[in-house]
């Protein structure tokens, strides 16, 4: 009798010259094997590998690779089953043989119906038993050794994203599973389970005493993005009846082109260069860097690193130089830089890929852009492309692997710059977190613009350094300032994940740099820069009365100036008030509520009037904006005034304020100054801090006012420090000097703000992250959310607000639908290509006023918009006038404004 044959994989014409088409189970596992084993030989950074060696109790050798690759391998054992081979029924009758078939088909109807058992699953209930008579735990109890198997056998079970529970495998179905120990399925199992062991030449010496929780999610990765690569027909085609004996021969060579076919590369290691060599055009090294450079002296990975500079300090560059030196001396792979904005990463974008073309220049190398619409940047989609080619041409230069830059595999790239969100949703309980924990093992973090998060996804980033430090990878934090008790709880998050007790904050006074590494912190403070010590003017001014007032100053000198509204709705108004007082040659508005192909444009506008350089600076202009210009944006005003908001953002808006040096300021703006607009008051005399208490805590703003209010003027650096924790400090009294309605107003908003705001987003961020790195945890904690698979769905459960929407714009006409201001009609009927799809995206902006996001979540799509692009896209279709209804509202697409959102009045 023939030995039955089990499909992994069949193609979509099942069958060819009456012979069913297909990939059989053994030869995927040892595909998938194959990768693996690659990956952690040659593609996996030093570090990672060693905490993945260490977390399963084995040499960091060959044994690690033979057993990665065969747990890997046996992720599809659970295909050698009834419900998995029976779901094509023809080649699985076909293949598997009739009298298997017929057992299945006398199981009633809806029993097979209800094929509840995902191969996954039956992996995860299969493979222990396996494993424990391999002889895995041998040196443990029985039942440690059942428990050692059973979280393996869950691990590579949940490839597919999600952990799958133990009551999910005891309640599987065992004849539709063929998991009852007595099945000639399992005998089956076991079988190709001794094949793949075989090929792999996996030893006693190779198998595992444990698997702590890091090795537990790297592994789980590594299984996860090996079958990936492994399923590629065009890499691995299928072996149909080929003996395994035959197709096994040669499965090295074929891992290895798969995955440069693919675009993988490990980072150079070898020599770090000198912070000269890296950056030629600084001449002289500022304080900063000097004192980055003396840090590498002591720093080993797992470390931490927290700068606080001002401004214009070269924060960047010193963060790039420690990646470096990390990347060359000790090991770690690459680096991941997260900001927290899409504009902020694309700028950043551009400084790394240059960085990186200098660095290598004889090299090819991978760099991905990280966020959800990468898609969009054009100078980015350019450097997309099959990197085998650029190999095979023997060329050189910075490109995008077109494999990367699908979504969930970005952080897979050796070096990535993105949006913080697309790191943390490696923490957050949604399908795969374990692919981006994966791809950032071992490699060096950089934050930047941290202080810019709050309570919430704060909460977030904590368990995301507890994590780094737990697989080895090294975080540089960057921040204009940050308080205390912010500094004590990213060290205290850091060591925790190092599993070393959490030292105290050390001290040290404003510019300073904080490292942990070894169970040790040091601080060390350094000089500022001369750009950057200032005596800030601080100018109080009504809300009702200072446009006149701006005006009257530009009127004669002239001057560049800035305007940053609280709100979208405010910053339309206000350009709207300032529309009397200066021509449109001379006033413009930013915010997030352009279209994207606006705002792109918008954001070139701003770099090129007001960056380096006089060359096409206006003489006089005023550029309305909300917060998008306060983080990241290289521009340089002369005056700027500022709705209030939480004294570190206004200190951080402030490093916009004469950040180039230049030959010349107009006369009366030569230092300086802040303009903030003074909040109104009740009858009582309760401060009113307007569109400002929408967005910010009332705490915060009232204590950032208070400290502000009597200030003419505040010294850059050196009160830096001082001025926060004014702020920060929730454990300061109450001023007794203070006025009693501002004291029970300082009282109340502090027992809210610890209650109301800071425990609930906590609790909030708690119900969303994962488990922490270290304790006895079932690995189905990790995703038993189970968010859906969407990367927007997953990247909102990293920030707390108000749901939002991607909203396409279109504009109906007598001729047709039409992209607005173009004659250009769009199909809806039609399956969009990926040009339309990225022309449409263009059209598109974010909407989150609530009730128009809820009416459009509403509308269905266009049955054609499958992309997950397009996925949870609205369209909105406005009328010759730009004008659409949507629920009770009324949306306007003005070219001056962008998107005005106003309620609507039916006539």
């Amino acid at each position: 009798m023939n030995q039955p044959r089990f499909w992994a994989k069949t193609g979509k014409a099942e069958f060819e010259n009456g012979q069913p088409k297909y990939h059989p189970v053994i030869c995927h596992l040892a595909d998938t094997a194959a990768v693996a084993m690659e990956i952690v030989r040659s593609h996996l950074s030093p570090i990672a590998r060693q905490h993945l060696a260490e977390g399963l109790g084995l040499p960091d050798g060959e044994s690690l690779v033979r057993f990665c690759g065969f747990m890997a391998g046996s992720h599809d054992l659970g295909k050698v089953s009834p419900a998995f081979q029976f779901q094509v029924s023809d080649v699985g009758k076909a293949l598997v043989g009739a009298g298997l078939y017929d057992g299945w088909a006398s199981l009633p109807s809806e029993r097979r119906r209800s094929q509840n058992a995902p191969h996954g699953l039956v992996t995860a209930a299969t493979l222990p038993d396996f494993l424990v008579t391999l002889g895995v735990g041998r040196e443990l109890s029985k039942r440690q050794a059942k428990r050692l198997a059973r979280k393996l056998g869950t691990i590579v079970g949940g490839h597919h994203g999600f952990f799958p529970a133990q009551p999910e495998i005891d309640e599987l179905d065992s004849a539709i599973a063929g998991t009852d120990e007595r099945s000639v399925w399992r005998q089956h199992s076991l079988r190709i389970f001794q094949q793949l062991q075989s090929f792999v030449q996996l030893t006693a010496e190779d198998l595992p005493s444990q698997c702590d929780n890091a090795a537990a999610m790297i592994l789980a990765g590594l299984t996860t993005v090996s079958d990936w690569i492994a399923s590629n027909s065009d890499s691995f085609p299928y072996a149909n009846d080929e003996p395994f004996e035959t197709y096994q021969t040669g499965l090295a060579d074929k891992a290895k082109h798969a995955l440069k076919t693919q675009g993988w590369q490990r980072p150079t290691t070898g020599h770090p260069l000198p912070f000269s060599k890296l950056f030629d055009f600084i001449t002289k090294l500022r304080p900063l860097q000097s004192a980055a450079v003396q840090l590498t002296e002591s720093l080993i990975p797992p470390c931490l690193v927290m700068v606080e500079a001002s401004m214009g300090e070269g924060k960047t560059e010193a963060a790039l130089y420690l990646a470096d030196h990390l990347q060359h001396q000790t090991g770690a792979g690459g680096f991941y830089i997260g900001l927290p904005t899409q504009a902020t990463s694309n700028a950043m974008f551009e400084r790394v890929r240059a960085f990186l073309q200098k660095r290598y220049a004889d090299e090819v190398v991978n760099l991905t852009l990280s966020h959800g619409a990468a898609a969009l940047k054009g100078d980015y989609q350019e450097t997309v492309c099959r990197l085998d080619q650029v190999y095979d041409e023997e060329g050189r230069g910075v490109f995008a692997s077109e494999w990367h830059t699908a979504r969930k595999r970005t952080l897979l790239s050796p070096y990535g710059v993105g949006t913080l969100d697309q790191g943390l949703m490696g923490v957050v309980r949604s399908r795969h977190q374990f692919v981006r924990l994966f791809g950032l093992a071992g490699r060096t973090i950089i934050l930047d613009e941290i202080h810019a998060y709050d309570l919430y996804t704060s909460t977030l980033l904590e368990r995301f350094l507890e994590w780094a430090a737990v697989l080895g990878s090294p975080v540089i934090a960057l921040s204009a300032t940050l308080p205390a008790s912010t500094r004590q709880r990213l060290l205290t998050a850091y060591a925790t994940g190092c599993n070393q007790p959490v030292p105290p904050l050390p001290e040290a006074p404003y510019p300073r740099m904080t490292a942990f590494a070894n169970g040790t912190a040091v601080a060390r403070s350094f000089s500022a820069s001369d750009h950057v010590c200032r005596q800030l003017g601080i100018h109080w001014i009504q809300d009702d009365n200072w446009p006149v007032a701006l005006s009257q100053v530009l009127k004669d000198s002239g001057g560049c100036v800035a305007v940053i509204c609280s709100t979208v709705n405010r910053a339309q108004a206000v350009y709207q008030r300032l529309q009397a007082f200066f021509s449109s040659e001379e006033l413009g508005l930013f915010h997030g509520r352009f279209l994207f192909k606006d705002r792109e444009r918008i954001e070139a506008d701003c770099l090129r009037l007001f960056g380096k350089g006089d060359e096409h600076r206006p003489q006089r202009f005023v550029l309305v904006a909300t917060q998008v210009i306060e983080q990241s944006l290289d521009v340089d005003f002369d005056l700027m005034i500022s709705d209030l908001a939480p004294i570190d953002l206004l200190l951080q808006r402030s490093g916009r304020l004469h950040r180039h040096v230049r030959d010349k300021r107009p006369p009366g703006l030569e230092s300086p100054h802040l303009w903030i607009v003074d909040p109104s008051f009740n009858d009582q005399g309760k401060a009113d801090f307007q569109e400002s208490g929408c967005i910010y805590d009332r705490h915060i703003l009232l204590r950032s006012w208070l400290t502000l209010r009597q200030r003419p003027q505040v010294q850059l650096p050196e009160e830096m420090d001082a001025l926060i924790e004014s702020v920060y400090d929730l454990d300061m009294p109450i001023p007794e000097d203070l006025e009693p309605v501002h004291a029970e107003d300082w009282a109340n908003s502090l027992e809210k703000y610890k209650t109301e705001e800071a425990e609930a987003k906590q609790a909030q961020a708690n119900r969303v992250k994962i488990p922490p790195p270290h304790g006895d945890i079932q690995p189905d904690q990790f995703t038993y959310l189970k968010k859906e698979d969407d990367e927007s769905a997953i990247a909102a459960a990293t920030r707390l607000g108000d749901p939002s929407v991607a909203t396409i714009f279109l504009q109906r006409t007598a001729a047709g639908l039409v992209f607005p201001g173009s004659q250009e009609q769009v199909n809806l009927n039609a399956r969009p290509d990926l040009a339309l799809i990225r022309k449409l995206l263009a059209h598109s902006t974010r909407i989150s006023k609530r009730e128009v996001v809820q009416s459009l979540s509403a509308q269905e799509n266009p049955n054609n918009w499958t992309s997950a692009l397009l996925r949870n896209c609205r369209c909105v279709e406005v009328d010759d006038q730009g004008m659409a209804r949507v629920g009770d509202w009324r949306l306007t697409l003005d070219p001056l404004l962008g998107v005005v959102i106003e309620k609507d009045v039916n006539d």
